[in-house]
């Protein structure tokens, strides 16, 4: 009975640290996702730009087309380069920023945010994401109903006048 229960248990740890091996690869892969997402989307707010500022026209927009002013604030954060702490602390306010644009139909909560976070492998004081909150509501980029937050009318024309123009 010894053998068997010693077998289980090493097939127990096997299964274990194979987890582990997963869980890390899923990390990086999301990771990656997310910083190629926002080159992309960089690059179709460039191609945007491009076509006002020549007067040429875009083609007919489909479901996949991205919003341009928000790609601009995206844009926007992605170009801006501070320090170490600052650039955290700007990558974590963009990643709210970004969450509450993908779910602009139903909202969400702060509980909602902390989930996309730790899905997406990002490390955060407890108190987070209520400053960035605070910070994106003052400024009119979120507004909050009912518990949640949402896309502010700010929120396309917050930062794209400011870093894009020049």
């Amino acid at each position: 009975m010894v053998t068997k229960i010693a077998e289980y248990e090493h097939e127990l740890q096997e299964v274990r640290r194979r987890r582990r091996e997963v869980t890390a690869q899923l990390k990086t892969l999301t990771q990656e996702d997310q910083e190629l997402t926002n080159v992309e989307h960089g690059w179709e707010a460039i191609v945007a730009m491009e076509r006002k500022r020549t007067g040429e026209s875009a083609p007919a927009p489909t479901a996949n087309t991205p919003d341009i002013g928000a790609l601009s604030v995206q844009v926007a954060g992605s170009l801006q380069t501070q320090d170490g702490d600052e650039e955290e602390g700007e990558n974590k306010t963009q990643f709210v920023r970004d969450q509450i644009r993908a779910n602009a139909a139903t909202g969400m909560m702060p509980k909602d945010l902390k989930k996309a976070a730790a899905a997406a492998g990002m490390k955060h004081p407890a108190s987070w994401p209520y400053g960035p909150l605070q910070r994106l509501k003052k400024s009119g980029e979120v507004i909050k109903r009912k518990g949640r937050f949402y896309p502010g009318k700010g929120a396309a024309n917050t930062q794209s006048n400011s870093t894009l123009v020049g």
